[in-house]
């Protein structure tokens, strides 16, 4: 049965893990636990997630086969990455604090470093930002797939890819040039993606605006460029390390963001941001969150589909704190947080900012995915690069579950740890 509750007290937690009460507090201090006092508890009480994770890591020490089993939910690392690092609640690209470069980099300069390229490469003719006309809507994220796969010629180098992205995820046509192999005669320096979307979705017009709009885009896009070894950029990794295109890589890392436990988490936010944040000031969180964030937190439903909390940053994401302090004062939003982190001890995620953000800007529904898109691609670029420099093929075997064979079908077991290519 369930457990009712996402907390567990000290005297519960130390008897899951079969430690002394002081073992706690050294495992909260490193990190590995999240204590909490939360309203209407009485002493600390510790994150019954992060207590049942230790205690797989344990078994996992003791039963090899265990521990394979775990490394795919949140587990131990499968393979070797130089991209991204998440230690000690901060996200960093390369060695460099990606807050930090959410303070002035483009999404353009964190692709370069991502990709370790020294410059953006060869120039080609853009349209400058169009500023009048009818505001570019999104494209579902299912339009977006079929329009990718649907391209009839693949941008011939990684930053035309990236802005082909854009291209497609605006529902914009192509650029001339960005399809085109031949070189352009008439270099010209390629206008920023934040400054595209700015000026698709026509931001700039509000006058009365208290905050810098494109800036805000810009740091949301290099934010999201990579999150270590996420589901889509796995997805990205596999698919790159059958020698496939980095074209069907980056389609392969769209398709897995779309899910609705990943990048299309943010649809759901967005659908429910008005029942949530509709309440009057120190009003709880509404009945509906709180279910689903206690059901997420005591695995009763295995995803986060409510925009609070992250696995990897059990004291707060730092992208999302960046992000929404970028933002204009919101008291309903900010009473939500409260409410939400007095209750449970959750933050907000990447995916709750992002929707923040499209509401704060009032941008066209869907934008929040756009940007968690867009800038992913650069991350999945990164990763599809780093596979194919392998060139190993990503073929993990399965622990078969299923019927048996009757004993005169018996064959020979398959050798483990030998390489299967089909």
């Amino acid at each position: 049965m369930p457990p009712s509750s996402p907390w567990l007290q000290a005297a519960e937690a130390a008897a899951m893990l079969g430690v002394q009460r002081a073992s706690l507090y050294s495992y909260a201090s490193r990190g590995l636990l999240k204590a909490q006092r939360l309203v209407g508890r009485r002493g600390t009480v510790y994150l019954l997630s992060d207590v049942q994770r230790l205690v797989r890591q344990r078994q996992a020490v003791r039963n090899p086969a265990q521990l394979a089993q775990s490394t795919l939910d949140w587990g131990q690392a499968v393979l070797d990455s130089a991209i991204t690092l998440v230690r000690d609640g901060q996200l960093y690209y390369r060695g460099h604090s990606a807050v930090q470069l959410a303070q002035s980099a483009t999404l353009e300069e964190t692709a370069m470093l991502l990709w370790q390229q020294s410059s953006t490469g060869p120039a080609r003719v853009d349209e400058a930002p169009a500023r009048q006309g009818a505001r570019h809507m999104p494209r579902s994220a299912a339009q977006a797939l079929a329009t990718w796969f649907g391209m009839a010629t693949v941008p011939p180098n990684h930053l035309a890819l990236l802005h082909c992205m854009g291209d497609v995820l605006l529902g914009l046509p192509p650029p001339a040039s960005a399809s085109s192999s031949k070189p352009s005669a008439q270099p010209v320096t390629l206008a920023p993606l934040h400054q595209r979307l700015a000026a698709s979705w026509q931001i700039d017009a509000d006058a009365d605006a208290k905050v810098d709009a494109a800036n805000v885009l810009r740091s949301a896009l290099v934010l999201c460029a990579d999150h270590e070894l996420n589901a889509s950029s796995f997805a990205a990794r596999v698919v790159a390390s059958t020698g496939a295109s980095l074209h069907a890589s980056v389609g392969a890392g769209l398709a897995a963001l779309s899910g609705p436990l990943h990048g299309g988490m943010t649809q759901h936010i967005s659908a429910h941001w008005d029942e949530w944040h509709g309440r009057p000031p120190k009003a709880p969180p509404p009945a509906s969150l709180l279910a689903l964030l206690q059901a997420t937190q005591t695995g009763q439903t295995p995803h986060y589909l409510a925009g609070f909390g992250h696995p990897l940053y059990p004291s707060g994401d730092p992208r999302s704190a960046y992000l929404l302090a970028l933002l204009p004062f919101d008291s309903q939003r900010e009473n939500l947080i409260e409410q939400v982190h007095a209750t449970t001890g959750l933050h907000p995620s990447l995916d709750y900012s992002l929707v923040a953000i499209e509401r704060a800007l009032h941008l066209p529904p869907g934008a929040a995915f756009v940007l968690f898109a867009l800038g992913r691609t650069a991350g999945w670029i990164a990763h599809a690069l780093e596979q194919q420099a392998t060139g190993q093929l990503i073929r993990p075997r399965a622990q078969y579950t299923g019927a048996q064979p009757a004993a005169d079908l018996e064959t020979a077991p398959t050798q483990l740890g030998r390489i299967i290519r089909f």
